[in-house]
């Protein structure tokens, strides 16, 4: 009789964890990981300032990097394509601003390679790292011999360049139309976390369409490589996206908001997405926390009327920058 009440009362109390178990997920309610998630993530909103200098009529302005401070100016590279472009015409472009509001245009940056070269037909999307002394803009590289997008990086003494390419393949597509990255791999983000390079990137499988697009990451001891791909990839979903080291773990913008603890696992943590967008951290480059949160970057805008623009957003609820604490 005993027994009997002892297995009846373990079961109604399963029963119990179980209706609540669900009665959570229908409530929206999300994993244990939620409970480290940062506050501040969960309703982001910004705010936008128009650049005069970055708005070209019959010339599309796309893709803005991450954003550099070097003797008191601040760098952005960015994607210029022509008026009509299937998107993966154009080459880079850097604009410097001593505000970050006012910008000046100053020319190309990195141009389409030389007949034969692994970007003869595109160079896109960059993305700048100062390491040792030096400065590295990791770009997407398509060329016409293969007709595979892949990550390529020219290497600088200082932001002005000039940039001297390496004509390396640092994180190529296998060439594999049934791999998720097989023949697209696109977009570099990097960041130096949990001591070591994370290396973010999108794909997507041959003849998906953009929104199915997906991001994953690769990791490796050295900024140059090799790096190694989670096995886990894609580790969240997104097209035009970008990652940042956010308190103690890992942010992102993709298809909403995102935040992972150890860099690998992402939580989702709103519907808000800026689209295309490259921000100001420095913190990106250092010991793998940031304290200070992310005040203010640049992205895109997409009127339909007219060629894309890039403009400054800024990201009060972001501000960290009397945060006391270390960790979430």
């Amino acid at each position: 009789m005993i027994k009997t009440r002892v297995e009846t009362r373990l079961r109604t109390t399963v029963v119990m964890m179980v209706a609540v178990l669900v009665a959570c997920v229908a409530r929206g309610h999300k994993s244990v990981l939620a409970d480290k998630i940062p506050e501040e993530l969960i309703e982001v909103t910004d705010r936008e300032v128009y650049v005069e200098e970055l708005d070209v009529p019959d010339k599309h302005h796309h893709d803005p990097s991450n954003i550099i401070k070097y003797n008191d100016q601040y760098y952005l590279w960015y994607t210029q394509h022509p008026e009509v472009t299937n998107g993966w015409e154009g080459h880079i472009r850097l604009a410097t601003s001593a505000d970050g509001l006012d910008w000046t245009a100053q020319g190309v940056a990195i141009p389409v390679g030389e007949s034969g070269d692994i970007d003869d037909k595109a160079a896109i999307t960059s993305y700048v790292v100062p390491y040792d002394g030096k400065y590295y803009l990791f770009y997407t590289a398509y060329g016409s011999a293969a007709e595979l997008k892949g990550i390529s990086y020219a290497v600088a003494d200082t932001p002005d360049g000039p940039w001297r390419k390496s004509g390396k393949k640092l994180l190529w597509p296998s060439g594999n139309k049934e791999e998720w990255d097989g023949v697209h791999i696109d977009d570099t983000n990097i960041i130096f976390f949990d001591n070591k390079w994370f290396l973010y990137y999108k794909g997507r499988p041959f003849g998906a369409e953009p929104s199915e697009t997906k991001i994953g990451v690769a990791t490796s001891d050295n900024l140059l490589g090799p790096y190694e791909k989670y096995e886990k990839s894609p580790v969240f979903p997104g097209h035009a996206f970008t990652t940042w080291v956010h308190r103690g773990g890992v942010a992102a913008f993709g298809y909403g908001t995102f935040w992972s603890e150890d860099g690998f696992t992402f939580e989702k943590t709103s519907d808000w997405t800026p689209r295309t967008v490259g921000l100001y951290c420095p913190e990106n480059f250092g010991n793998g926390v940031n304290n200070n949160g992310v005040l203010w970057g640049m992205k895109v805008k997409f009127p339909e009327d007219r060629c894309r623009y890039i403009t400054r957003m800024e990201l009060p609820v972001l501000d960290l920058s009397n945060l006391k604490k270390t960790a979430p």
